[in-house]
């Protein structure tokens, strides 16, 4: 018995009006009468392989049904398990993504989005997918602005992850600490004389590792934490803990917030380089070397350079093709 094909039907596509966040469910026939009230619609589509396209209505017009079936459905070998993949869903919004960065430890030590979406009225939820069932248990919350995905906050870095295997596309980045919550501001601190400083347990003992950070806190008269400051950041390839040494306070506990860095241009860092697996196809901004380049980039008279215009210090020239980047 023949297997009657897809109906057009199925195609829907989605807009982000500025009055209602994000509309979904629409039919190409819809699509085109909205775009007649509002010309330059840029429409939202997911494919089957869950990726996000934004498309112009000359574009929706020209989708088909095989743009609803996965690229490679087939594809029954083995897989190499890898690091969790992030879901972002709810809220009312779409397009957030991101890649993970897993620690030595099998902890969820940061996030690096990638894009920040569209449409979102409140924080969306993520999901911590492991497809291979490793790491389980972390959780994390997340910033909007503007509809979009601006941060995201480790509240439980989880246990089990897998790093990134060598053999799937990774790109280097920076780890770097910016902020500190508060998660439990405990009593009976000495304000001014109790000591605090990052901490690491490894090997089930305790190390002080501030890796270059320098904090500062402020505390009420009873003792309790209000605020912790970073006075200066610091580099990190593991989770880490802060900690203040005290005779007379109990339990206050902190959150690490930290920012990512791609492709870092300081050899004095290389140390604290981590590879981020590369889950959701960054862009290439060029090449460095031979070596792909995902950093910022800025033009000098038409040549591009890595990095950001103020950075100062030894201009690195960024290729268009890995050819021209490798020297000859």
């Amino acid at each position: 018995m023949p297997i009657s094909p897809l109906s057009t039907d199925l195609i829907t596509v989605g807009y982000i009006s500025r009055t209602e966040g994000y509309i979904e469910d629409l039919s190409i026939e819809q699509a085109n009468q909205y775009e007649q009230l509002n010309p330059g619609t840029i429409f939202i589509f997911v494919d089957g392989d869950s990726k996000v396209r934004y498309l112009t209505i000359e574009e929706v017009n020209q989708l088909t049904t095989k743009d609803l079936l996965k690229s490679d459905p087939c594809n029954t070998s083995p897989q190499p398990c890898g690091p969790p993949i992030l879901r972002f869903y709810g809220g009312g919004g779409i397009g957030a993504l991101a890649n993970p960065i897993v620690d030595r430890n099998g902890v969820l030590i940061a996030i690096d989005l990638v894009d920040g979406g569209y449409g979102y009225e409140t924080p969306p939820f993520v999901q911590i997918y492991d497809p291979c069932n490793n790491g389980s248990g972390a959780v994390v919350d997340t910033i909007i602005d503007e509809g979009r995905v601006v941060d995201t906050i480790i509240v439980d870095g989880g246990i089990g992850y897998l790093p990134p295997p060598q053999t799937v596309p990774q790109y280097p980045a920076i780890v770097q600490i910016t902020d500190v919550i508060v998660k439990n501001p405990g009593i009976n601190y000495n304000c001014g004389v109790d000591r605090i400083t990052i901490c690491v347990d490894r090997d089930g003992e305790h190390f002080e590792e501030p890796n270059g950070t320098v904090l500062s806190y402020s505390c009420d008269p009873f003792g309790k934490i209000n605020s912790v400051q970073v006075v200066k950041p610091g580099n990190f390839t593991e989770v880490p803990r802060i900690c203040i040494e005290s005779e007379t306070g109990l339990n206050a506990s902190f959150i690490p917030v930290f920012k990512v860095i791609r492709d870092p241009l300081i050899p004095e860092v290389a140390k604290d380089v981590v590879q981020v697996f590369d889950l959701v196809g960054l862009n290439v901004n060029g090449y460095i070397d031979g070596k792909p380049y995902y950093g910022n980039v800025y033009f000098v008279n038409g040549i591009k350079y890595a990095g950001t215009q103020n950075t100062g210090g030894r201009q690195i020239r960024v290729y268009d093709t890995r050819q021209e980047s490798i020297p000859q």
